[in-house]
């Protein structure tokens, strides 16, 4: 089976581009990967995906603003990976840019029937670069997942034991190099230890040769990489979205430094969509139409309704990230709510947080003119009922039903455990918290 990553527009006026693209290399026994819509993004959840498949299809389509930056992005993380690349670009577009050696076919968008056979054959040309049967990484590593921390010189010492204690709590194994290691690109070992990561988080302001080197060499390896900075000042790259630039961070807020580093691993660990049947694609498109604008942006949280939604149906294939319940009728309803908690309960106050609601729960009472508004409060008074007794998961899961209007209204009155700590994790729920940020 070969997995091509599915690199294209969200715009709605590109949606018929998507299905035809995607049904054409569905025909040529492909199997697509997509990285549904989402509210964040970072390059390692990127790195990771890319480097489960075989090789990536990406369509280029015109727009007054220019190609999308994300896709050229993508295109770059392909060819730096080494992966099988095709690109179909559309025939209004000025690639002068482009590198040449890429394969690469352009397509008329009011005669996209009319070029089939020689779309076809440019997917034929992709297919025999990976094979018929693609081979498995070479020896995978039988040992505990790992993390290479690289630059925590720069950190003092409680911002540095408190990011290994997060990645320890996560359950990775550490990976550490001294920075005063001499000769390092001579040290057998540092290749071997580069070959255990599944994951670097590098503090880009290091001055050490040692980091630098570090963070080359595990760029060329294609480990998903987690960036940071504390330069408040950083020169970030125009040309390249931001999202997939260093976070900044400030070391003396060990909260917010938790909070950055645990939210950026959450995207690393979130899972992608394997379309392999016709069925399945067709719902992709109608999701792309339901949720899609003029401007190509999307609600916080159309993520968890695309992965939902395609997930509901017998053939998926699920890439990365945890573990959970795949197949008919299966649902990771209750890992998703398990994993939220368990990564909240440690500094989230439940007596507080249902002070809070009932506060809220009075005000949306006064309120309340529609039948939608009283289950809206319902739930309210579902996650207040369970906060009192303790049970987070639960209290979660009620708070998450309540709605935008719950919500808008929170925020109006100012709900502080709302505002400050649950809503970095819930921001990936079917709920538009955007009001909350």
């Amino acid at each position: 089976m070969n997995v091509v990553y599915f690199a294209h527009s969200y715009r709605k006026e590109d949606n018929f581009l998507v299905k035809f693209f995607g049904e054409l290399i569905q025909s040529q026994g492909l199997v697509l990967t997509i990285d549904p819509p989402s509210q964040k993004v970072n390059a390692a959840r990127l790195e990771r995906h890319l480097n489960c498949t075989d090789g990536m299809v990406a369509v280029l389509s015109w727009r007054e603003d220019g190609v999308s930056d994300h896709i050229y992005f993508e295109i770059s993380l392909c060819l730096r990976a080494r992966k099988p690349l095709l690109v179909f670009i559309e025939d209004n577009i000025d690639t002068k840019k482009f590198p040449s050696r890429i394969l690469q076919r352009r397509f008329s968008r009011g005669y996209l029937p009319r070029e089939i056979k020689e779309h076809k054959h440019a997917i034929q040309s992709l297919k025999s670069y990976m094979g018929a049967t693609p081979l498995p990484k070479y020896q995978p590593s039988q040992k505990k997942r790992a993390c290479l921390l690289i630059g925590l010189s720069i950190l003092h010492k409680s911002a540095r034991e408190t990011v290994i204690g997060i990645i320890k709590k996560r359950n990775y194994s550490v990976l550490q190099i001294n920075e005063t290691t001499d000769h390092i690109f001579q040290k057998q070992n540092v290749n071997e230890i580069i070959s255990l990561a599944n994951l670097a988080i590098c503090f880009v302001d290091s001055k050490s040769y040692v980091s630098n080197y570090l963070l080359g060499a595990i760029r060329i390896a294609m480990v998903p990489t987690i960036l940071l900075t504390t330069n408040s000042s950083y020169s970030y790259d125009l040309n390249i979205p931001k999202e997939y630039q260093p976070r900044l961070i400030k070391t003396e807020d060990l909260f917010l430094l938790k909070k950055i580093i645990n939210t950026e691993i959450n995207l690393y660990e979130d899972n992608i969509v394997d379309i392999e049947d016709k069925e399945t694609l067709e719902s992709y498109i109608k999701l792309l139409f339901k949720f899609s604008s003029a401007s190509g942006k999307y609600d916080s949280g159309t993520y968890n309704i695309f992965a939902r939604e395609l997930n509901m149906r017998d053939n998926y294939v699920i890439s990365g990230g945890q573990t959970g319940s795949v197949g008919p009728n299966a649902s990771v309803h209750d890992i998703s709510f398990s994993q939220i908690w368990n990564e909240t309960k440690d500094y989230v106050d439940l007596n507080r947080l249902a002070e809070e609601l009932e506060i809220l729960r009075l005000k949306l009472k006064e309120e309340a003119k529609t039948p939608d508004n009283d289950i809206s409060i319902g739930n309210v008074a579902g996650a207040e009922s369970y906060a009192r007794n303790g049970d987070g998961l639960k209290a979660y899961e009620y708070l998450q039903n309540a709605g935008k209007w719950a919500l808008d209204i929170a925020c109006k009155i100012s709900i502080p455990v709302l505002q400050g700590k649950i809503y970095p994790i819930f921001g990936r729920s079917t709920l538009d918290f955007e009001n909350f940020y």
